[in-house]
Formats: C-alpha cells, sequence, structure tokens
C-alpha cells in the first residue's frame, strides 16, 4: 500500500513536471513570435512595424547587398561587391579582406558552426574562428564565381557556382557531383529538405535533385510548367514537396517532378514581373520580385507588402534570431523590418495617408478630420462612410 502511494506521488511530480515543461516550451514559443516578420504578417496583434534603411548613409560603404545570413550568435552577416560585413545590432564590421574576402555572394553557417562566403570572383573562404580556408579553382571550384550554398545531412557542403556545381567534404576536399553534368549552367538556388534531400535550381530553368551526392532527377520547364522557372525553395513542412517560382510571376506548389498542372497554383500580378526569391521565415512563405515582395498565408493567398521604402534590386529575404525581417537590395542596401508598438490604424483601414487636423472617439468609432473632409473608423477598425462622411468632404 505504501508503495502504491509513493508510485502515485512520483507519477503525479512527473506530471506536474511535464506540464511545468510543456508551459515553458509554449511560452518560450510565443516569445519568439514578436519580430516584425511576425507582425506584418498579423501573426501578433496589437502592434505594427517600421522599416530602417541600412546604406552609404548610415552604417554600409555603398548601398548595395547581394545577401545577407543570420547566424547562430545572432550577428547578421551582409555580403555585397565592397565587401563583408558583420551586424551585432549596433554597428556594421567589415571583415578582414585577407585570403580572398574581397566581396560576396553567397554567406551560409554549416553544422560545425562555420562560416561559408562565396565570392563574386575569387572562390570560397571557410572562417572558423581566427582560421581561414581559401578554395579555389586550383582546388577544384568549376568557377571562382559563387552563388549559392547548402549541406547534405552528412555534412558535405554543396557549392553552386557560374558553372556548376561541386561539393566539399569533412576534409574541405572538393568533388565533383555525379549524375550529371552543369558546367554550362549557372547554379543559382540550392534548398535541402527536412529529410537532407537537395532541390536545385539553375539559371536556364533547369531544377534537379541530389541524394548521397549525386544528381538523382533533372527536368528542364518546358517538361514541368508552361513558363521558365526562376527560383526555388524546398517545402519547410513536407518532404518531397517543393515551391517553384516563374518568369510570369506565379508561384507552384506540390511533389517536385510533376507537372506544374498538378500542383497548386499562385497567380501574383502584384510583383510585377517574375519571381526571384523564395523563403519560409516567420511562419509564413515569402514571395518576392526585384522590386515587390509580400507574403502567402496559410490559404496560399498573397498579401503585398506595401508602404515600404525598398522598391528596387531585391536580391533575397531572410530573418533574425528575433523574428524581424531583412531584405536585401543591390541597389538601395538593407532594410529591416521590425515590430512597433504604435499602429497606424488608419494604413489598417486603407485609409489613404493624409494630414489629420483632429480626432475624437464617439461611441467606439474614431472620428478624424483631415484636409480633405471626415473619416471615420469604426470599432472593427474599418473605414465607415455615412451621411455626414459625404456632407464633410
Amino acid at each position: 500500500m505504501k508503495i502504491n502511494r509513493i508510485s502515485r506521488y512520483a507519477a503525479a511530480l512527473l506530471a506536474s513536471a511535464v506540464l511545468a515543461m510543456q508551459a515553458e516550451y509554449r511560452a518560450a514559443a510565443v516569445v519568439s513570435s514578436y519580430g516584425g516578420g511576425y507582425a506584418v504578417t498579423g501573426q501578433i496583434s496589437g502592434v505594427s512595424y517600421s522599416t530602417e534603411i541600412y546604406d552609404a548613409v548610415n552604417g554600409l560603404p555603398t548601398s548595395d547587398a547581394m545577401f545577407l545570413m543570420s547566424a547562430g550568435d545572432g550577428r547578421m552577416w551582409i555580403g555585397g561587391y565592397s565587401g563583408v560585413f558583420c551586424y551585432d545590432g549596433s554597428l556594421f564590421e567589415r571583415v578582414d579582406t585577407a585570403d580572398g574576402l574581397t566581396s560576396a555572394r553567397a554567406i551560409f553557417e554549416d553544422s560545425k558552426g562555420r562560416i561559408w562566403v562565396g565570392t563574386n570572383d575569387n572562390g570560397v573562404v571557410v572562417l572558423e574562428g581566427q582560421t581561414r580556408i581559401h578554395l579555389t579553382y586550383l582546388d577544384g571550384l568549376p568557377s571562382s564565381s559563387i552563388r549559392i550554398f547548402e549541406e547534405d545531412p552528412d555534412g558535405n557542403v554543396f557549392i553552386g557556382t557560374t558553372a556548376g556545381i561541386c561539393f566539399a567534404d569533412s576534409r574541405m576536399k572538393l568533388h565533383e557531383v555525379a549524375g550529371a553534368d552543369f558546367s554550362e549552367e549557372r547554379i543559382l538556388k540550392l534548398d535541402a529538405d527536412s529529410a537532407g534531400r537537395i532541390y536545385g535550381q539553375a539559371s536556364s530553368g533547369t531544377v534537379f535533385t541530389i541524394d548521397d551526392t549525386a544528381v538523382t532527377a533533372v527536368y528542364s520547364s518546358e517538361a514541368l510548367a508552361a513558363d521558365k522557372i526562376t527560383t526555388l525553395m524546398a517545402d519547410p513542412d513536407t518532404e518531397g514537396k517543393v515551391y517553384f517560382g516563374t518568369e510570369s510571376g506565379i508561384v507552384y506548389h506540390g511533389v517536385f517532378g510533376v507537372p506544374v498542372n498538378r500542383m497548386d497554383r499562385i497567380s501574383i500580378p502584384e510583383l510585377g514581373g517574375s519571381v526571384h526569391w523564395l523563403s519560409a521565415d516567420c511562419g509564413r512563405v515569402w514571395v518576392s520580385s526585384v522590386s515587390a515582395a509580400g507574403w502567402l498565408d496559410h490559404h496560399r493567398q498573397f498579401h503585398l507588402l506595401d508602404n515600404i521604402p525598398m522598391n528596387s534590386g531585391i536580391e533575397m529575404t531572410t530573418a533574425d534570431y528575433q523574428g524581424n525581417l531583412w531584405f536585401a537590395s543591390s541597389t538601395q542596401g538593407i532594410m529591416k523590418l521590425v515590430t512597433n508598438n504604435f499602429v497606424d490604424v488608419s494604413r489598417e483601414a486603407g485609409i489613404a495617408g493624409e494630414v489629420a487636423n483632429a480626432s475624437c472617439l464617439y461611441q467606439d468609432a474614431l472620428y478624424i478630420g483631415t484636409d480633405t473632409g471626415l473619416e471615420i473608423i469604426n470599432a472593427e477598425g474599418a473605414a465607415e462612410q455615412n451621411a455626414l462622411t459625404e456632407y464633410i468632404t
């Protein structure tokens, strides 16, 4: 009997501990979802968002950025034609240009915490603390101009170049990727799914898969789509599925290798051109052209990110550990999108930005007097028209 009481007591303690751990986990999950990427998509309520541009005026030597990467230690790495920089939240620090680190078109952190920098014309530089390893065409790179990296489950790092693809093993030895010849292709995107399969996309629109260091499937855009595939992304939630971006501003989602007429189709004319980049950040899929960006909600509906200062040369998007969203632009530098505790109720209601001369809260509605007349925002946050707004115009 005593043993049973002790067992019940131990079970109760264990249950309490499990519940406490679950509560702590849920609390941590809530805390982690407070950045600008969650604010702009409406995943957190009662807040808005703000943007800040970093360029030649306030931190960068020039107003160009080609790639961004948020490292495990919290620092943001920036690559551009003017060099490589680290941002610690307050200062941009230029990384020493020794060992070929003169520019960057791609930056990647591997499972060992090493930073891989793909330069525009000087191969790859791998940073591990104070140690640097410089890989060039003499070591086996198919080209000195690098565009993208990805890692497989065995720790092999694949390097996409302007003349094909290779991989570096755990000893930093470079090897050719068997199964297909991409020596005439610029490899622009590599992305791994949760099972470790790597999906790739070349500038011609060709897409492919890599398993166990070999290309296992290759498809041309003509074989899968009505128009050219311009980028891709592995589905972060479902193995074997991908997102394709195309030249006509359409995103497709479905099983890799099937024709797009058997995939979900999302037409996005708001982008004003071809899909340039896809990323999964802050619980949403982000889609951008070189001049506009937005996100897909859980119903695959696109929402344009408007009222932002960045509108040209957009290269890519990513998020930092705080949930803030970052944009790299080859013409405007960097844009950071953060949470703002002040909500722009006019913008939320779809009212054009005007000078507000007076305001009054009356019966749960906000009355706003502007230079062009009266605006009313109701308790649901929507603009309301009535006889009074029609009279005062």
